[in-house]
């Protein structure tokens, strides 16, 4: 596999930024390629995933590229107060690797996926943007965290800034958008959260809420908590995922 780091000025953060990519660099892999979105938690950036995890190795000879942008601290959404973050991936992102890469620009050929505040960010846009991404996956999601605000906002300050008051039930909540959503156009779903994370009952929640909608997903629970040897682990699981899900054929 290839690796490279791209350079881009963002149209929706008025800014330059960058994304880090994992690409084939062998040419018997088949073109086009698929492309898989993973995002980084709060505290961290577009280098996580390629400094904590095997990432590359573990798509090795995949006709797939693993994109990993940077979403600041911005929770993936556009803030009512701040900067459109949301926008970024969806146009200015995803946009760039559609037109630069030889990817399979359709929803059967995208699929996003992350852990903590990217699980949420993964789930959020993967369910607010389904005529996108065919295929959801993610890790110890923060995917209840505009239901529980308190919480929320002792990790994280811009939160209010972002979402408002009272963002439950709004545009940017897994919880009501699921609601509004034909069956037949979910996504492929998957998320998982360790047992001792703290994390736990949003997860648990929202695996609940998708029960109670007949809503088809896979949920699961391990041992571990919030931290990258659970990630590291457990990504390869999500990326099996996605391979089934967009029927991935493998040299």
């Amino acid at each position: 596999m290839a690796f490279a780091t791209i350079n881009y000025f963002s149209r929706s953060l008025r800014k330059a930024c960058s994304f880090n990519i994992v690409f084939p660099d062998n040419a018997d892999v088949p073109r086009p390629y698929f492309a898989l979105y993973l995002l980084h938690g709060l505290s961290d950036d577009h280098t996580i995933w390629m400094r904590r995890t095997s990432i590359e190795r573990y798509v090795e000879g995949m006709p797939l590229v693993v994109v990993m942008p940077d979403g600041g601290r911005g929770w993936y959404t556009n803030a009512l107060e701040g900067d459109a973050y949301e926008d970024d991936l969806i146009k200015d992102v995803v946009g760039l690797v559609d037109r630069t890469f030889p990817v399979k620009a359709e929803r059967a050929g995208r699929a996003i996926g992350g852990l903590s505040m990217g699980g949420y960010g993964a789930i959020k846009l993967g369910l607010k943007h389904h005529e996108m991404f065919g295929s959801i996956a993610a890790h110890s999601s923060a995917v209840g965290a505009l239901r529980n605000t308190s919480n929320t906002r002792s990790f994280s300050p811009e939160f209010e800034r972002i979402f408002g008051k009272t963002p439950a039930g709004g545009p940017d909540d897994p919880f009501a958008i699921i609601e509004k959503l034909d069956h037949g156009r979910i996504p492929a779903l998957r998320f998982d959260c360790g047992a001792e994370d703290f994390l736990l009952q949003q997860n648990r929640d929202f695996h609940q809420h998708l029960t109670k909608m007949n809503v088809p997903h896979e949920y699961q629970e391990f041992a571990g908590g919030h931290n990258w040897p659970y990630w590291d682990e457990h990504v390869r699981e999500a990326i099996a995922f996605h391979v089934k899900s967009l029927n991935i054929k493998q040299p």
